[in-house]
């Protein structure tokens, strides 16, 4: 009996060394970036991804949860707007723009309450008759390993719907 727990003690501190001192190796950032050409000029482009109220249009998150309750405070334009949610599906938080530049960058502060913060950004770039838009994150993961572990899952899944959030944001802005 002696010797299965001594082995079972064993097995728990290898496993927790895994958990935590590998944890601690990996990164303690997330940065995700998509870009997509969109036939368009900067102007056409910006108001969508600039004004909150419009950002539900094509946002990839409100294809994931239809009965989400948002509401807006703040500023009606530009550098002060709030975008707040409540979802079964993404939990709670909220979008504050931080930065605007028109037709050339928004900055978002990001608080998804218990699951941390993040800052995200657009980037518009005038490209062969259209324009590079460039969205990307970066969330601080801190010192906590099990949060780090869980970086790459973040990064792909954002990725991802990044990825649709563009596509759709091309289809709104082409089509205008």
């Amino acid at each position: 009996m002696k010797k299965l727990l001594k082995w079972l003690l064993v097995a728990v501190g290898v496993v927790a060394l895994v958990v935590f001192g590998g944890g601690m190796l990996m990164p303690s950032q997330v940065n995700v970036s998509r870009d997509l050409v969109i036939n368009a000029p900067p102007d056409k482009i910006f108001p969508h991804v600039a004004s909150l109220k419009a950002f539900n249009k094509w946002s990839p998150w409100a294809d994931l949860d239809p009965d989400m309750k948002v509401e807006f405070s703040g500023a009606e334009e530009g550098v002060g707007q709030v975008m707040a949610w409540d979802s079964a599906e993404m939990g709670k938080g909220n979008m504050k723009v931080v930065e605007s530049a028109e037709n050339e960058k928004l900055v978002t502060a990001l608080d998804f309450g218990q699951m941390g913060t993040a800052s995200a950004r657009f980037d518009l770039v005038p490209d062969a008759g259209g324009t590079k838009v460039t969205w990307s994150m970066t969330s601080e993961l801190g010192n906590n390993p099990i949060a780090r572990w869980f970086g790459p899952m973040i990064k792909s899944d954002v990725s991802e719907t990044y990825a649709k959030g563009l596509a759709k944001l091309r289809v709104v802005a082409e089509g205008e």
